[in-house]
């Protein structure tokens, strides 16, 4: 006999309850997406260590998409001015690279013998980009003015880049001499210009206000040391989001904030302060569309 405490149930009825709670269990998974173990959402979040790259508003104001995407880095302003100087290559070239350089200056010499000589090959040669130089001779530099001038004073008979390279190939010679009048007067001969006027010229030391008229504006771009390159892409030529991706592509290369971008109305600067090699050169010059 059965305790009067005690509940029996048929076999069948145990079934039923079971099968009740199995279902329940069931519908109530469905409902809260498997008991809170599901798989993550998609979302438009860029994941860690990319950018999401938004075309700027077509009046170029900087103000934020109203779709909620970020908006592209806001650029300084910076005018650059390529100087007096008629340039290396093809007047039509549309890139300018404009160096603000020292002829003393051994680290501007290595780029000379480095990242511009490539640049003339690849570039120059082709008609794709022309060549500036600015005056800046560093006043540590014993013989910087006197080179300066000389190379001034070669721009008068048009033959600026003649004595540009020979005083750079040349400049471990003429940096170790105690006076430097006899030796620049025969790289003037050497490289055919008229002495007497060379010399009239040199003596006379007729270019130092220009010479330090370049230094000053150097200054006024942010310049304080030797060498300092800046490349001048027009607008029309690159997109801001190509140059931005090329510009932080570089400075992972070679550290945060190495190379910067400004711009004016019609053209962005991309501003390469030092003897960089050649690669940095070309990481920027590669994604220009001629």
């Amino acid at each position: 006999m059965a305790n009067e405490n005690s509940v029996t149930m048929s076999k069948d009825m145990l079934y039923g309850i079971v099968i009740a709670v199995l279902a329940g269990l069931l519908v109530l998974s469905i409902f809260t997406a498997g008991f809170g173990i599901v798989k993550p959402v998609a979302t438009n979040n860029p994941p860690s260590g990319n950018s999401t790259v938004v075309t700027p508003p077509a009046n170029n104001t900087g103000n934020p998409p109203s779709n909620g995407t970020t908006a592209p880095a806001t650029i300084p302003t910076l005018a650059v001015k390529p100087g007096s100087i008629a340039p290396l290559g093809q007047a039509s070239a549309p890139v300018s690279v404009v160096v603000v350089s020292d002829f003393q200056c051994p680290y501007c010499a290595r780029l000379f013998s480095d990242a511009e000589s490539s640049i003339r090959t690849n570039y120059v040669q082709s008609g794709k980009v022309k060549v500036y130089f600015r005056y800046y001779p560093l006043s540590f530099h014993q013989f910087a003015v006197q080179a300066a001038v000389a190379a001034a004073c070669a721009n008068d008979q048009g033959k600026f880049w003649e004595m540009h390279d020979t005083l750079f190939q040349n400049q471990d010679t003429w940096s170790a001499a105690t006076s430097v009048d006899s030796i620049f007067q025969s790289y003037a001969a050497a490289i055919g210009l008229n002495n007497a006027t060379f010399s009239a010229c040199y003596n006379a030391k007729t270019h130092t206000a220009e010479i330090n008229a370049d230094e000053a504006e150097a200054q006024n771009y942010g310049v304080r040391g030797t060498p300092a390159s800046f490349i001048i892409i027009p607008k029309s030529k690159i997109s801001q989001s190509v140059l931005q991706a090329a510009v932080d592509g570089q400075n992972a290369v070679y550290g945060a904030g190495s190379l910067s971008i400004f711009q004016d109305s019609s053209s962005y600067s991309v501003l390469i302060p030092g003897a960089f090699p050649y690669a940095a050169f070309d990481g920027i010059l590669s994604k220009v569309s001629y």
